[in-house]
């Protein structure tokens, strides 16, 4: 009786699992029909784009590593220019055209990394020349409340002979204008200038500073404006350098004799050089 019950049990499983598998298969089929069918055109379409893509972005490599490529020996070409080797320059040149034809207009005429650091050392020196007025006025702030009597400086060390430090303020400034002299030599005065804050604020001086301008431009510098500092219009405003040389070089090419054969052209570059110093 009891297998006749569990006979009876897994028939009735059996329909009903067989009564559902029906509606199961054909749900599945039909998503799977919907899905199959919504998944090709999308696929083949973004296939196509991605091929697209791929193309575009491989031409415009090869663009622009043609440009860079004929930037390149344009500005070999440019160098070989300067340096006075035409036939170079003019292969080069060849070159850069063939692969570009309007290089010249499109190559970017950066300056060197030289002249960027030259840029980036005259900007430091503009942020260190204000921040030379500050501590100025720093030192002669801390040598004030040092002592009611400021020295100019004090021996790190106990000598015999007298020291310096011991010379009237008056007598120090007369040094340091003997120092810059009628050469006008005031690298030597800001050479001096770093031995200690006294010595600085001496360097800094504005009668010093002004004879120094009424040296170089006589009675055009009566107005300080628009400057804020003797020094600053000495150090700013355009003048001829008495402390070193101006070089001028000149250069040119010029045609040589010709060969019997005329297999070669020579080519003579020529060099000099000029030099002039001023004097105060």
């Amino acid at each position: 009786m009891a297998d006749e019950n569990t006979d009876l049990g897994s028939t009735l499983d059996e329909d009903d699992e067989s009564s559902d598998d029906p509606n199961l298969q054909l749900e599945l089929n039909a998503f799977r029909a919907q899905w199959m069918s919504e998944l090709k055109p999308s696929s083949g379409a973004s296939g196509a784009s991605d091929r697209l893509l791929r193309a575009k972005g491989w031409k415009k490599s090869q663009e622009i590593a043609r440009e860079e490529k004929a930037a390149e020996l344009f500005l070999r070409a440019v160098q070989e220019e300067q340096n006075g080797a035409v036939y170079e320059a003019i292969k080069f040149y060849r070159l850069a055209m063939q692969l570009v034809p309007d290089i010249e207009f499109k190559i970017n005429y950066s300056r060197p990394p030289d002249a960027e650091r030259a840029a980036g050392k005259y900007i430091e020196d503009n942020d260190v020349d204000g921040e030379i007025e500050d501590l100025l006025a720093y030192f002669e702030q801390q040598l004030t409340l040092e002592s009611p009597f400021p020295k100019i400086c004090t021996p790190e060390h106990e000598t015999t002979p007298l020291h310096i430090s011991a010379l009237p303020r008056e007598i120090l400034m007369y040094i340091f204008r003997w120092v810059v002299s009628s050469d006008l030599d005031m690298r030597t005065l800001e050479q001096l200038s770093l031995v200690c804050r006294g010595f600085y604020i001496c360097a800094r001086d504005p009668e010093i500073w002004r004879l120094a301008c009424l040296r170089v431009w006589g009675r055009n510098c009566t107005k300080l404006v628009p400057y804020k500092s003797w020094r600053e219009m000495f150090l700013q405003r355009p003048r001829v350098r008495f402390d070193g040389v101006y070089i001028s070089k000149t250069s040119y090419i010029r045609q040589g004799e010709e060969s019997l054969d005329g297999f070669y052209r020579a080519w003579h570059h020529v060099e000099y050089y000029r030099y002039l110093r001023f004097f105060p």
